[in-house]
């Protein structure tokens, strides 16, 4: 089952969980992606500042993908609108 995101704050415990259910230290994470421990620390605590692909690339690498569903489809309500929320369930590099 995957983790409802709604806004940018949610995301990089998120980062953290998945990378730490993996096994991988913010340096061993790096090793995969070909980045530093220091990067991986920046983009886990500020994922806002990343693009769309470095964090679907990092996702990947952590064995998680990002899906976007209606909204009313987690609470179970039918939606009035076409407003589509987030969820997941990875600045320049």
């Amino acid at each position: 089952m995957g983790t409802p995101i709604t806004t940018t704050g949610q995301l990089a415990p998120l980062l953290q969980r998945l990378r730490k259910n993996q096994g991988l230290s913010q340096a061993g994470l790096g090793q995969k992606l070909g980045l530093s421990q220091e990067r991986i620390s920046r983009i886990e605590r500020f994922p806002e500042k990343v693009t769309l692909d470095q964090l679907l690339t990092v996702l990947m690498a952590l064995d998680a993908e990002l899906q976007v569903v209606p909204r009313h489809a987690l609470s179970g309500k039918t939606a009035a609108t076409g407003t589509a929320g987030g969820k997941l369930s990875g600045e320049e590099w």
